[in-house]
């Protein structure tokens, strides 16, 4: 199914910044900290890709000692080439 509609350019606007607002804020409400399943979906990647980039030493090994954590800014800096 397609749905077209035609805004004025204002009301575009006003729609982009609500999206914007509510796409950060549920950033916000997901922490800092993911875990190893979490980290493969919001790289769109296996969770082995996670594993192995923990191993090379491309992101680093935290944990909360049952649990393997993955920093979201660390994989934000290395999914940006900044790792």
């Amino acid at each position: 199914m397609t749905i077209a509609a035609q805004l004025p350019e204002d009301e575009l606007e006003r729609v982009a910044d609500r999206v914007a607002a509510i796409v950060a804020e549920r950033l916000e409400q997901q922490g800092e900290w993911l875990t190893v399943g979490e980290a493969a979906e919001y790289a769109r990647c296996s969770r082995q890709r996670i594993y192995d980039l923990r191993s090379a030493g491309r992101l680093p090994k935290t944990g909360d000692g049952s649990r393997v954590l993955v920093a979201r800014s660390a994989l934000d800096d290395y999914i940006r080439g900044g790792v």
